[in-house]
């Protein structure tokens, strides 16, 4: 059955902006696209490096180590449509904190 698990502080993660976080030992990035939060496994599903450590523009983020850029929204990548996507999970602001939902 899936849970929510609480992340981090509605304010810690700004539109416009990501933050690496874990939720029960899996490592995630939650990124704040005007106003909606996305939630994806900060892994990169090329070499399993931690994508959650590139840059962030508008809803693109680019793993820091091979280059490989994601749609955070989808989790799609935006120069290889067939390649593996990010894992995508639900994200939520409950009474101010950011929650993210597992399986």
């Amino acid at each position: 059955m899936a849970k929510w698990i609480d992340v981090a502080a509605a304010s810690d993660i700004p539109p416009g902006q990501k933050r690496c976080v874990e939720a029960e030992g899996r490592p995630i990035v939650v990124s704040n696209i005007e106003g909606m939060l996305y939630a994806a496994a900060n892994v990169c599903p090329h070499a399993g490096m931690p994508v959650g450590e590139g840059d962030l523009v508008k809803d693109v983020l680019t793993c820091p180590y091979h280059g490989y850029a994601y749609n955070v929204t989808t989790g799609k990548n935006v120069d290889y449509v067939d390649d593996e996507p990010l894992a995508m999970y639900a994200a939520r602001i409950e009474n101010d904190r950011v929650e993210v939902e597992l399986p």
